[in-house]
């Protein structure tokens, strides 16, 4: 089995967590801070070239109704991009509400600096349930 690479897209910072080869067990990565939309597509290209991953997943933010929004167009437009630049698979996986549930993580421990640290934790929690439907 291949690593995977989770990524939680945002315009101004991007969480990211991998798996291990066996997909058990899910580590967040430091959060990218990017520039625009290119910046962002190469430095997730380039950590998903240095962690040794075949796949990568993007939490796409679908609206509560399933319906997609200004921002789940460009995760799609960020995800295809990010195929071509990569040459490996990438998917898209409905994180509805992973950001909510990343947010009362971490209010419950307290964190000083929250706002690297939830896109970290979104990232993982994405990353973490894709892998339990994967396994169905």
């Amino acid at each position: 089995m291949a690593r995977i690479l989770s990524v939680d897209f945002g315009r101004r910072r991007i969480g990211l967590a991998v798996c291990d080869e066996l997909q058990i067990s899910v580590r967040g990565l430091p959060t990218l801070k990017v520039q625009n939309f290119n910046d962002g597509v190469a430095q997730v290209a380039q950590v998903a070239k240095d962690e040794g991953v075949g796949e990568v997943v993007i939490g796409l933010p679908l609206n509560m109704d399933g319906s997609c929004g200004e921002m789940a167009r460009a995760v799609a437009n960020f995800a295809s991009q990010l195929a071509v630049l990569c040459n490996m698979p990438v998917r898209t996986f409905d994180e509805r509400l992973s950001s909510v549930g990343a947010q009362r993580e971490l209010h419950a421990m307290q964190a000083k600096k929250r706002r690297g640290k939830i896109d970290r934790m979104a990232a993982v929690l994405i990353l973490e349930t894709y892998l339990q439907h994967k396994g169905r």
